[in-house]
C-alpha cells in the first residue's frame, strides 16, 4: 500500500484558490450550454418529427375516445 494513506486520519479541507474557483466556473457555465444545446437540439428534432400536422389534429372529443379504448 502507499504510504500517504492516513487510515482514518481526520482530513484538512483543500482551500481552493480564486484560479481554480474561476476554472471551475467557466467549467460549469460550458457545461450548461451543452447541456442547453441538447435540449434545444432535442426539442426541434421531437418537433420535426411531429411534423405540421400536430397541430391540426383534432383535440375536441379526445377524451372520450381515451375511455372507449380502456
Amino acid at each position: 500500500m502507499s504510504e500517504d494513506n492516513n487510515h482514518g486520519a481526520p482530513q484538512v479541507p483543500q482551500q481552493w484558490t480564486e484560479e481554480q474557483l474561476k476554472r471551475r466556473r467557466q467549467r460549469n457555465l460550458a457545461l450548461a450550454w451543452v447541456l442547453g444545446a441538447l435540449v434545444t437540439l432535442f426539442f426541434v428534432i421531437t418537433i420535426a418529427k411531429l411534423g405540421g400536422n400536430v397541430a391540426k389534429r383534432p383535440v375536441v372529443g379526445a377524451a372520450d375516445r381515451i375511455e372507449q379504448v380502456g
